[in-house]
């Protein structure tokens, strides 16, 4: 079976194929287990972590649609939406300040209009974000991590990721001035 391609795997694991499943997560299990690993201190916190990933993946199997994504782009987006939910669990849901506050400005994302406004306007100044600063801008608003780990994951000073934030906040605020809907 380790030959079959991603297709393949699948549609055998519609079928309940348990054996092309394990074949998957022995494909995969190293890159689910780096996702996690960017994230999570402790063994047992990632290993849960990628058993929860191919748990989610095992029972969504029928609903995966290849023609949208590949399947280790379905799998990145899980195991990338488990380690969020352990964090979170991890830090109890210690909320960090919402970006806007950071940003000072009142944004509607209460009416869905507005909101879906701001939200694009975010998504696209984040991925317009050169690397390493997109990373660290994810890792403070979308993770919720604090500067200090921020700082020892991507391996910078502190001083390092406040400026890039910083400057990051500064170009996003003018763009949702620009563009978007504030209260």
């Amino acid at each position: 079976m380790r030959n079959m391609t991603d297709e393949e795997l699948l549609g055998r694991m519609r079928a309940d194929d348990q054996k092309a499943f394990e074949t998957v997560m022995q494909k995969y299990r190293r890159y689910v287990e780096y996702i996690a690993g960017r994230m999570i201190n402790t063994e047992s916190d990632r290993e849960e972590t990628v058993m929860d990933t191919f748990y989610k993946v095992w029972n969504k199997r029928n609903e995966i649609d290849l023609n949208k994504m590949s399947l280790k782009s379905y799998i990145s987006m899980t195991a990338s939406s488990c380690t969020v939910d352990k964090l979170r669990r991890i830090t109890k849901g210690a909320p960090v300040d919402p970006i806007e506050d950071d940003l000072q400005l009142e944004l509607d994302l209460e009416d869905e209009t507005a909101r879906k406004i701001n939200l694009d306007i975010i998504k696209k100044v984040v991925q317009a974000m050169p690397s390493p600063d997109r990373e660290i801008f994810i890792d403070r608003y979308y993770f919720e991590l604090d500067v200090k780990e921020i700082a020892k994951r991507r391996n910078v000073a502190e001083k390092k990721v406040w400026n890039i934030l910083s400057r990051r906040k500064a170009k996003l605020r003018k763009e949702l001035i620009k563009g978007g809907v504030t209260l």
